[in-house]
């Protein structure tokens, strides 16, 4: 048995590993495409695209590797199923349930190493990723500025830039929108940011354009003032420190969020958002599992001859379990169904499937 347990692990790992990658890299191409605008068109330095890189890794892994399990089953088991070595170990005098508790066991494991990665390192990388942005914002603001948008970082003014390259702005319009009194609007051919990292602001220089600048005797009224050169202070997330960043609930471990959870719920504070995002971290962790146990028997079905079937059942199985997770966040939001329930009935829902097509399969 152990020959065999050996066996079946090796052949399902093979194609585990080669899933993962690929998943991995198809989800890693649309972040590396932004990560190389910042590099390339941004000034962002390479050390702080490596780290954003870095930081991004974990939490793909929270989604490629469940679907790297459930591919590899589903295709692992259409190859054994396919050449016929599930019915010789059958004929041997090997249970089914014997070749599949490996399989299932392997799962258990996976989900039990998923669980410290969706609920400490994922929420640190979340909270660091933040950190990280918000000082590359004070160091170079233009790194996420987006030309033809309006842009409400640099309160209490908006700004809306035609064109961005580099740390140079053309046409550029100011507008600082005052309660009871018109907006006030400045306009500009030209611009660049000097960022004063230390004093957490930045100096806004304008070239060749026109400001409205308030009436003495009537501060409700504005005259236009034509300038060569205008320089405005703006001050950069309303000067935080990183180091001090508020946690938004997906930056918190889980021993802070059920802190959070008893300190609110002691000043009679509504905790069903942080209570939602404890059980999603934790239910998804049980992804493996129960895409062990619902691949496994799918596998033996489709077979190896269908190995693109394998592919696209995998995905459609993840959409599917991803629905029921989403559903249940609504329905626990709305305060329609408990949290608990209703964050775990997409793994209540695929073990009790999993756990009928294995019982089928196991009495074929």
């Amino acid at each position: 048995m152990k020959i065999l347990r050996t066996y079946l692990l090796k052949e399902l790992l093979q194609p585990i590993g080669m899933a993962m990658v690929l998943f991995t890299f198809v989800m890693l191409v649309g972040n590396l495409v932004k990560l190389t605008d910042l590099l390339i068109n941004k000034g962002v330095p390479p050390l702080a695209i490596l780290q954003m890189f870095g930081l991004l890794v974990p939490t793909l892994l929270s989604y490629t590797v469940p679907m790297a399990v459930l591919t590899g089953t589903l295709l692992a088991f259409g190859k054994l199923s396919s050449d016929r070595e599930i019915l010789a170990m059958k004929a041997s005098g090997i249970s089914f349930f014997s070749i599949a508790s490996p399989i299932l066991l392997l799962g258990f494991l996976i989900s039990v190493a998923l669980v410290p990665v969706n609920t400490q390192i994922v929420p640190w990388t979340h909270y660091a990723t933040r950190q990280l942005l918000l000082e590359i914002g004070i160091r170079n603001p233009t790194a996420f500025l987006e030309a033809g948008t309006f842009i409400k970082e640099f309160k209490p003014y908006i700004l809306f830039i035609y064109q961005v390259e580099g740390n140079h702005l053309s046409k550029i319009r100011i507008y600082e929108p005052k309660e009871g009194r018109p907006t006030r609007t400045i306009v500009a051919q030209r611009g660049e940011f000097v960022p004063i990292p230390k004093e957490r602001r930045v100096l806004l220089k304008l070239y060749d354009g026109a400001a409205d600048e308030p009436d003495l005797k009537d501060p409700s009224k504005f005259y236009k003032l034509q300038f060569a050169t205008y320089t405005m202070s703006l001050d950069l997330a309303e000067k935080k420190d990183p180091a001090s960043l508020d946690r938004k609930p997906k930056d918190m471990t889980l021993d802070q969020l059920r802190a959070e959870i008893r300190k609110l719920s002691a000043q009679g504070i509504d905790t069903t958002p942080l209570q939602v995002e404890l059980h999603r971290r934790n239910a998804m962790a049980f992804c493996p599992l129960v895409f062990v146990l619902t691949g496994l028997p799918l596998g033996i079905t489709t077979r190896r001859a269908q190995r693109s079937i394998g592919f696209a059942l995998s995905v459609v199985i993840f959409m599917g379990y991803y629905l029921f997770l989403v559903l249940g966040q609504a329905l626990a939001e709305k305060g329609i169904a408990p949290v608990a329930p209703a964050l775990w009935i997409g793994n209540v829902t695929f073990l009790i499937i999993g756990a009928l097509l294995l019982w089928r399969t196991a009495r074929q």
